[in-house]
Parts: C-alpha cells; structure tokens; sequence
C-alpha cells in the first residue's frame, strides 16, 4: 500500500475507469467521495488507519485530491485537512475558482494534469503531492536552517543606490573603494531584496536542474525514516519508508519487521551495517568486542569501516573463483576459539566479489559458525555486501527461497541503488530488522533535540530526500511496488547475456582460460584484450585470487551489453589476439636467434 490515497470526486471517478484501474494497479488507494455532501474526515480517519495498521504508528502522509465539481465547500475543506487539491475544471472561468479556493494546481483534463507534471506512468502520481507541497513550504521557511543561497530568488543592491542600468553615474557609485565606504569589502551592508518571481540567486539551468521541478527544491531526509517529524516538512520520508516495505516484499520478510534507510552509497550501508553489529554484539557478548571475518576479495569500503569502527580483522583466503574459502574459515576459528574464546564473531558475506562478482556460500558458512562458535555459547552475526546482486539474488533463489534474517542470522544487508537498479543519483540501501535494532540501541539516546519525535542512528545525520525520490521512481518502474516482474525479466536477459558471452568467447580462447563464478554477472578471462580495446569497453582489469601474475580482464554483463555489443567486443579482442600472436611469434624468434648468436 502506498502512502498517498487518491480521493476521487463521483463524476471524476466514473469518467476515469482506466485512470482509477491503474492506481490500483500500481497498489495506490483509491477513494470517491462526494464533496457535496460528505467531509474527507472519513476518509482521513480510514487512510491513517490503514497506515497505523501498517508500520504500528500513526505517521503523516501526502494526500491528493482530484476534485472534479465546481464546489467550494469540498476544495475548501480538502485543502484545510491538508490534502493536495487538484482542480479539474472545463473552462477558465472554474479553474479561476478552484485557485480562489484553495486548489494547489488546475487543468482542463485529467490528461492534462498529468502532462504539466511530466507523469509518464500512473505510479507517478503519488510524487504529485510532494512537488506541490515542498515547493510551497520551500517559500515559508523559519526557524530550522536550510539551503537559503540555493533556493532564494531575488537580488543584492547597494543600500544608497538603486539598480538603474540606464545610469552610468549611479552604477560607478554602486561600487565604491574601501576608503570611501570605510569598512572592508567583506562588512558592506548590501541589501538582499527578495522576490519570489525573480530569478534565483544561485541559477541552476545549466546543471540541468529546471525551475519548478522537485530537482529544483530544498528536501532533507534527516533521521531514521520510521519516525515522525512534527516540526520539519522539507522531507520525503514516506516514499523512503515505502523504498522499505518493497524491499521487504522482494525479500519476502514481515512488512512490519523489515527496517531500514537510503543510504549515500554502499559504502555507508556497509559502515553502518557494522557499526550496529558491533554494537549489538558487544551488547549481547558482555562488552566482548567482535571480531571481523571477510575474505581477501571483499571491498576495500568493509576494510576502511573496520579501521574507523576499531574494528579487529581476520582476513579468510578464497577459492579460485573468489568465493570465501569454507575450509580456511574453519581454521580461522578453531585459532580464534583458542587464542580468544570469549569473542563474539561477525562475518561479512559477498553477494557479488568486485573482481570476480562471486557468491559466497552463506548456507555452508552458517553451518561452520553454527558448528565452531555458536557451540561454544558464543555469539555470532552477519553482514551481507551485497551492492550489486542484491537487486539480482531475490529474483534466483540460489541457496532457496530463504529468509536470510531468520535462517542465516544475517542482521544487516548493504544494497547499491546506483549499480544494477541504475538510479542516476548515488545511493543505496541498509536493511535490517525491527528487533536487531532494538537489542543494538537499547541502552543508548540517540534522540535528535531539536526535531520533535525523531531518533538518529544513521551515520551521515542529513541525507538527500531526492536521492529517495529517484530511488523511488527508479524501483516503480522496474515494479517493485508491485510484483518485481519488470526486474525479474531484466534479471533473466542478463544471465543470458552471460551464457551468450561464455559460448562466444570459447571459440577463441581454452575453456580453461574464462572464469565464470557460480551466480556471477562477471566473466573473467585471459589474455585479457588490447588497452585500447578495454579503455573502449570499460573493460576491468583482474588479478584473480590464486594466480596474482596472471593479466585477466573482467565483464560484467547487464541489460546493456547485449549480443550486438558483444559481437563488436569479440570481434576486436579476436584482432587483439592476431596481433598478440604474431607479437609472441616475433619475441620467440628473437629469442631463438639471441640464443645461436650466443651458442
């Protein structure tokens, strides 16, 4: 369920049979109400309602109101429950009135609302409250400190002179010396007269971010996402708490226990992914501080969150493939039970090696922990990177349909946005559960004193509210608001991407030579192709785990790079590897001929 309910006026709601069979579609809730001669009290009671029975609290959320009737007493009550009212007249003279009345925006049709906004697809919709109101609160701010330079519209004049282009001798004086003035530049009074239809003093256009959009507007998702906010509306939190709940769908874990926020990237998912298990077992184990397990493949950002954690480390060698090595794990612990039994564990776990893109095997991991640490009454938990399958692994099942939080102790999963979801911003996704993070924070005060209601264990305290509202936009319409069918199909192609890469590439090097992890995205393989070849292709470079001076190059093979980029790939790697050839022909012959010389 989203949290923006559509409320429909009668003539509205029977004229638009596709329009209200396609919210619902997208799970928007959809309701008609006769402004005439009902109040939306109802209908406000019904929808916090649902939402209370949804995430346990009562929380605010956007509404929206198409209203369709000439009627006064309707937008006028609308707009006082703080509903978003759209006004759907048929000729000037009404929508004039649905202004005067309160209505945030007017059209002639339905159809034209929509394109004003720029909607492409229904689900849209539910952003059309929040472009409406943050950009009218954007105009109102008092108090709470925001972004004034980059959102103020106006000018700075000289306090004695006015603004005439026409007067030369005016626009001399507007620009006196410092021994005229008499204070330093730095001090000088100029007034900044403020004009809300004046250009902004900080233009934007040439970054591409046009007046009017939500791109355009001041919106800050400081906090935890769960909370409520009483006094701080520059926000898109319910659309990050529903980022959420489509998580928990996709990884088939209970709405109400699934936590979580947007983070700025993976790397902050993956610090604070530690920084509560640290906390937590530390809680759980005593004061016991953990010790971090991971592979020599994982990525640099897990190391560098240990350093600034305090974190100590033991690093666990990996298969030929990159997985984490099951045998030398077990080693691992059998030196920690003896040298420092009282330890609790924390491992992470790769869903996706950045070299190799390679799985761990968290099922047989799980089994060790449980066998060499848990056994011996000490605690143990996981942390899961997984910034690029974590979009992917949902969608294959490869160790089952499983519920990690609950069958493998896993506590924390790190997701990128900006990789295989393809969000434009950078971004990302820390999941956990309710109940972790109340044995994590139990004994801490992570209040925010100056926003009413809201607690903190985020990292970065202030985060981007449209990184939330790209994110958002990004995994609707891939439909994870719905079924994932729209990801679950991108999914497929990609692994056929792969295989179609693997049979192409053998007809030119050894099998021997191509290294395809179980479940990766990746293929790696040797000789690796012509700088110049991989610079084009953005090829990666790979030094593979247990043959360090062997050259490899590695693909990564999503929706993009199908068959056509592919054939044009091999078909220079199969010239890099002509010339290769006869580079080694020519090197060996030299060699040959050194050596009679020599002889």
């Amino acid at each position: 369920m989203r949290d923006v309910s559509v409320f429909l006026a009668p003539d509205l709601f029977r004229a638009n049979t596709h329009l209200v069979e396609s919210l619902k579609k997208n799970e928007i809730q959809v309701s008609c109400f006769d402004v005439k001669t009902e109040m939306y009290d109802r209908a406000l009671a019904s929808h916090k309602e649902l939402l209370f029975q949804e995430f346990g609290r009562d929380l605010s959320s956007p509404l929206l109101c198409l209203a369709f009737e000439d009627t006064k007493l309707g937008v006028m009550e609308a707009s006082k429950a703080g509903i978003t009212v759209l006004g759907i007249g048929q000729n000037k003279i009404e929508l004039d009135r649905f202004v005067a009345w309160g209505a945030h925006a007017v059209a002639l049709s339905v159809s034209d609302l929509l394109e004003s906004f720029h909607v492409k697809n229904y689900y849209q919709i539910q952003y059309l409250p929040y472009a409406i109101h943050l950009r009218r609160i954007n105009d109102l701010k008092l108090g709470y400190p925001v972004a004034l330079l980059d959102t103020v519209r106006g000018k700075i004049i000289k306090d004695d002179f006015e603004d005439d282009d026409d007067d030369d001798d005016d626009q001399k004086g507007a620009f006196r010396s410092e021994e005229e003035t008499g204070h330093r530049m730095d001090e000088c009074n100029d007034n900044v007269v403020i004009d809300q239809n004046a250009e902004k003093i900080i233009p934007r256009e040439v970054l591409g971010i046009q007046p009017g959009t939500l791109a355009d507007v001041y919106i800050n998702n400081v906090g935890w996402p769960q909370d409520k906010i009483d006094n701080f509306h520059f926000n898109s939190r319910e659309l990050e708490r529903d980022i959420i709940q489509m998580f928990a769908k996709l990884y088939g874990v209970d709405r109400i226990e699934m936590r979580g926020y947007v983070t700025n990237g993976g790397t902050e998912g993956n610090f604070s992914g530690l920084w509560w298990q640290r906390d937590y077992l530390k809680n759980e184990s005593n004061g016991n501080r953990p010790i971090l397990l991971t592979s020599d493949q994982t990525h640099y950002s897990v190391s560098k969150a240990a350093q600034q954690l305090d974190i100590d480390g033991r690093l666990v060698k990996t298969t030929k493939t990159g997985e984490i090595d099951c045998a030398d794990l077990s080693l691992v612990l059998d030196d920690i039970s003896q040298k420092q039994p009282n330890r609790p564990i924390l491992v992470n776990i790769n869903f996706g090696t950045t070299q190799t893109g390679a799985l761990d095997d968290l099922p047989a991991v799980y089994k060790i922990l449980v066998e060499k640490v848990e056994s011996r009454g000490v605690m143990f938990s996981i942390h899961v990177d997984a910034a690029l399958m974590g979009a992917v692994i949902p969608c294959t099942d490869p160790f089952g349909k499983v519920n990690y939080f609950k069958d493998f102790n896993v506590n924390t999963i790190a997701i990128s946005g900006h990789k295989f979801f393809g969000s434009v911003t950078i971004c990302g996704i820390c999941l956990t559960t309710d109940s972790f993070l109340k044995a994590c924070f139990s004994r801490k005060e992570v209040n925010v004193q100056y926003l009413t209601g809201l607690h903190d264990i985020t990292p970065s305290g202030s985060r981007s509210g449209f990184n939330v509202l790209s994110l958002h936009n990004t995994l609707c319409g891939l439909y994870l608001h719905t079924n994932a069918h729209r990801l679950r199909q991108i999914v497929a192609q990609c692994y056929r991407n792969v295989d179609y890469f693997i049979a192409q590439i053998t007809k030119l090097i050894p099998s021997e030579q191509i290294i395809h992890p179980k479940h990766s995205l990746t293929v790696c393989f040797t000789p690796p192709p012509s700088l110049t070849t991989m610079d084009k292709y953005s090829v990666m470079p790979v030094k593979m785990p247990l043959s360090p001076t062997t050259p490899y190059a590695g693909v990564c093979l999503l929706i993009n790079v199908g068959p056509t980029m592919i054939n044009h790939f091999l078909a220079e790697y199969r010239r890099d590897l002509a010339k290769m050839k006869v580079h080694n022909e020519r090197h060996a012959d030299a060699v040959h001929n050194k050596v009679g010389l020599i002889q």
